[in-house]
């Protein structure tokens, strides 16, 4: 049997290639003769890097930049291998201004910036880069990215012509936007934005009011930032007449991906379609029987742009039914029905028993292999037991 692993990160607790692996050594624990195509997969946010270039045979590397509070850190960018054209760096706006590089106790929703993922993208241009695969996800920022502009030369003005702080609570006081040292090659670097929400910049759906509060801002904090943010929008139009304030996905990653639209040659693709293109997903699941995927929750979310649906949805086009495991799993009838419809025929908790959250964090790659393990099994019996069995 031909089993494809094709797991999302189990966020705060193991990246999609440790599920991948662990999911590898449960199958072999259930089924010794089973063969394994592990493909760990990324919908645009954390993990995104590891998982292109872990698909392509691309190569990792290490750059000295700053958190989203201006911390000195080392962050990672990848290259995609397998001879591609063009030489296509990958970014995670995570791995730099990721809300899960800052403690609690540090966030900062009005001056965090996404300074640091700029310099990581200049990096990976200095390097050679022609093209850009940028992550948006898991931000601890609501600056419309600007900061990550700022990092290319733009400058923000307010009224007096001084440049406005770093951070989404000082574009409020934001007046014009000025580009006399970026380079025109910088400009038109081709940039596609790896996107999972279709958000726009603001209101009440817009990056501040839905996404802020999970990064420490109040109630009085939100509604400053989305009126920045609805400042940068004006700007931007002034600027060069691109309107970003409405556009799907323009509220990504606090607004980076309308500050990405509205300042340079950027693309917006839905993050688990580019990712299955790159990785070759289609070729994995021809050459498959079934496939086991999973992420940390399988919820009501999980239909709709996530990992599992996609790489679901994809199998299910060649006939090839999928499995979805989760460190938690909804049951409502609801929710099974929509990943029924995805192409998900059973899901499977791996909690062994009661236990508190960080037992359960701590053993996710242990629950992972035994419930795999068992996954395996049954199917080895099953596949044992079929009539239409064929040798």
């Amino acid at each position: 049997m031909r089993i494809l692993l094709a797991p999302d990160s189990f966020k705060e607790a193991a990246s999609a290639e440790a599920i991948a692996q662990a999911m590898a050594r449960g199958i072999k624990r259930g089924n010794p003769q089973a063969e394994c195509w592990l493909l760990p997969l990324s919908d645009g946010g954390e993990g995104l890097t590891q998982a292109l270039v872990h698909a392509t045979g691309g190569t990792l590397h290490d750059v000295e930049t700053v958190d989203a509070v201006g911390r000195p850190i080392i962050a990672q960018f990848g290259f995609l291998g397998n001879k591609h054209t063009s030489r296509t760096a990958v970014v995670e706006l995570a791995s730099a201004s990721g809300l899960e590089q800052v403690s609690p106790a540090d966030r900062d929703p009005m001056a965090a910036s996404t300074f640091g993922t700029g310099l990581l993208i200049r990096a990976a241009i200095d390097a050679g880069a022609d093209r850009i695969v940028l992550g948006l996800g898991g931000s601890a920022t609501t600056d419309g990215g600007t900061g990550l502009a700022h990092a290319f030369g733009f400058r923000f003005l307010d009224a007096h012509d001084s440049d406005i702080p770093l951070g989404g609570g000082a574009l409020v006081d934001l007046a014009r936007i000025d580009d006399s040292r970026v380079s025109d090659s910088i400009k038109n670097v081709p940039i596609v934005l790896a996107c999972d929400v279709t958000n726009p910049l603001t209101g009440p759906e817009g990056a501040a009011h839905v996404f802020a509060p999970q990064k420490g801002a109040t109630a009085t904090q939100v509604e400053l930032l989305d009126q920045g943010l609805a400042n940068l929008a004006r700007a931007i139009m002034q600027y060069n007449g691109r309107d970003i304030e409405h556009t799907p996905g323009a509220g990504a990653a606090g607004g980076t991906g309308g500050g990405m639209l509205g300042l340079f040659n950027a693309t917006v693709k839905p993050g688990i379609e580019l990712v299955l293109n790159l990785a070759h997903g289609r070729e994995a699941c021809a050459w498959a029987d079934v496939v086991i995927t999973g992420e940390g929750s399988i919820d009501s979310q999980t239909p709709y742009g996530k990992v599992p649906s996609g790489i679901a949805k994809l199998a299910q086009s060649q006939g090839k039914p999928t499995i979805a495991i989760g460190g938690t799993v909804t049951r409502d009838p609801h929710t099974v029905e929509a990943l029924n419809e995805t192409g998900i025929i059973a899901t499977f908790g791996i909690a062994p028993g009661p236990a508190d959250l960080t037992t359960l964090i701590a053993n996710t790659e242990r629950n992972v292999e035994i419930t795999c393990a068992a996954i395996a099994s049954t199917l080895r019996i099953t596949a044992a037991t079929s009539p239409c069995e064929s040798a």
